[in-house]
């Protein structure tokens, strides 16, 4: 299941309190039969861990969309650890609208990761501190 926090607009409700999955199945068809109602196979594939679509509709902000532009897309964080949850794979995720607007809590956490990351090694390199620096992590709340 990809798991998300999606706002909640006026609901109320705080985004963190309220997790979202989207469930995808460990089957397909077997396409290489010759059967004409082709057999189910036990499958994971790798593409839907890392990115999954979702009708964005049926999200809140959602409605706010033309039918055309409702997907949604939810892709695997990867700085937050897949687990098992009631015999379930949970992959932590993102999820934004067709066109990158942010649909959830954690996007604009993440967005913000990456920009202090840039401008952080950017300052270090022009005042010569730690010109050899791969990555700025920040840890929120440690």
């Amino acid at each position: 299941a990809h798991w998300f926090f999606p706002s909640r607009g006026g609901s109320g409700a705080n985004g963190g309190m309220c997790g979202a999955l989207k469930m995808d199945t460990m089957i397909d068809l077997e396409w290489s039969s010759t059967e004409p109602t082709k057999p189910f196979k036990l499958a994971l594939p790798h593409e839907r861990l890392f990115v999954g679509e979702t009708d964005g509709s049926s999200f809140p902000n959602g409605g706010l969309r033309v039918t055309h532009e409702a997907a949604a897309f939810t892709t695997w964080d990867r700085s937050s650890p897949c687990f098992v949850l009631d015999r379930v794979l949970r992959v932590p995720c993102a999820f934004v609208s067709h066109k990158g607007a942010c649909l959830d809590e954690k996007t604009p956490l993440l967005r913000s990761n990456d920009a202090l990351n840039a401008q952080g090694q950017r300052l270090l390199k022009n005042i010569g501190i730690a010109t050899d620096a791969q990555a700025i992590h920040s840890f929120l709340g440690w």
